[in-house]
């Protein structure tokens, strides 16, 4: 009895992974942006989704100013051979003619989406934004809205998240490919980190 009883909950539990894994993936997404946003910051990391959507949106009239972060550099040995992130995307925005304005760092480059809250709030109070469009990775999204929720608390700019996607994985199929895996997996954890943490937490690497 009991191994039939084994049985039966193994065939559900399989035949139904793909719900279950869909479900797990849906959690981490937020989009709650609308049109008429005084800027529109792309997050560091991934910088050709992220810009993808960003010029999507400013394409759309969800804005008319794109904001970047100013990232910390990489160790002094390899600046010179370095091609990041903030390198790239600095080069898709030229390649796109689409002008931008570099959100500048408060600690010698951000560290973690905490960081380039700290670093968006300040610059928000600067020149008076009320309504600021986040872009990240779809994936990265819950996380990212909890880190700039915590940040902007007690100020009156009100923060919209909007999820980038790819071509290699998404909700319906992340767990199918190495990247998708990496970034869904290992998503939980960070998030665990970000609720247990207080914002001055720094090191995570923004992505």
């Amino acid at each position: 009895m009991k191994l039939i009883a084994f049985t039966g909950s193994l065939l559900i539990i399989v035949s139904s992974h793909s719900f279950l894994l869909r479900s797990y993936a849906s959690f981490f997404s937020v989009n709650n942006y609308k049109k008429g946003a005084d800027a529109i910051l792309i997050l560091g990391g991934s910088a050709d989704t992220r810009a993808k959507k960003s010029i999507e949106l400013l394409n759309y009239g969800y804005s008319t100013n794109i904001l970047i972060t100013q990232p910390a550099p990489p160790i002094k040995e390899y600046q010179k051979l370095w091609v990041s992130d903030f390198d790239n995307l600095k080069t898709i925005l030229a390649f796109e003619k689409v002008k931008y304005k570099v959100v500048p760092s408060i600690n010698g480059g951000a560290k973690s989406t905490f960081d380039e809250a700290r670093d968006l709030l300040k610059y928000s109070e600067k020149y008076n934004l009320k309504r600021i469009i986040i872009v990240t990775d779809i994936f990265h999204t819950r996380r990212a809205k909890y880190a700039f929720d915590q940040v902007f608390k007690k100020s009156n700019c009100i923060i919209e998240i909007a999820g980038a996607s790819n071509e290699i994985y998404d909700e319906t199929n992340w767990w199918k490919t190495e990247r998708g895996l990496n970034a869904y997996v290992s998503e939980i954890f960070k998030l665990t980190i970000y609720l247990i943490s207080d914002n001055s937490l720094e090191g995570i690497k923004s992505e």
